[in-house]
């Protein structure tokens, strides 16, 4: 049930993404044509572009961990089943340790940036801020219900 569902939110979270990677493509192609075309720089759009940027980035992350891509270097290799199995179970809580701190670091991190607002179009720096916490505590939830299967990307 519990894995159905984070599929399913994962399923939109990378489609969101996907959205805020093509609006950040196409306000690029409008600031340029804006800029060296016309000769109307839009000064907003940099920094929508760089909030786009931001979300788009770190929504991918539980996005990648969800279809086993993060990056594995494997440092020690072991054809023992056993040791493979306990190397899997250690990297699981590291990973599920990490992310887990960068969700709390995140969030105390958003909260500063509450009342403080974007020059350009005067959003709350949370917006900026919020992705850290939330892609890092869905990141958390992913490794724990992801099926399992090996990481394919990587160096092994």
């Amino acid at each position: 049930m519990i894995r159905r569902l984070t599929g399913g939110l994962v399923a939109v979270i990378k489609i969101v993404a996907a959205g805020c990677f093509a609006a950040m493509i196409l306000l690029t192609l409008v600031q340029v044509i804006n800029r060296y075309a016309l000769g109307l720089p839009m000064f907003w759009t940099e920094e929508l572009i760089v909030l786009l940027l931001v979300w788009s980035m770190l929504l991918g992350l539980p996005v990648q961990l969800w279809q086993h891509e993060e990056i594995v270097v494997d440092v020690l290799p072991t054809p023992d089943p056993r040791a493979q199995q306990l190397k899997d179970g250690a990297n699981l809580v590291c990973s599920v340790a990490f992310c887990a701190v960068l969700a709390w670091a995140g969030y105390a991190f958003m909260l500063r940036g509450v009342n403080v607002t974007s020059p350009a179009l005067g959003l709350s720096r949370l917006w900026f801020f919020l992705p850290i916490p939330f892609s890092a505590a869905l990141s958390v939830l992913v490794l724990l219900a992801r099926p399992k299967g090996q990481s394919v990307g990587g160096f092994d």
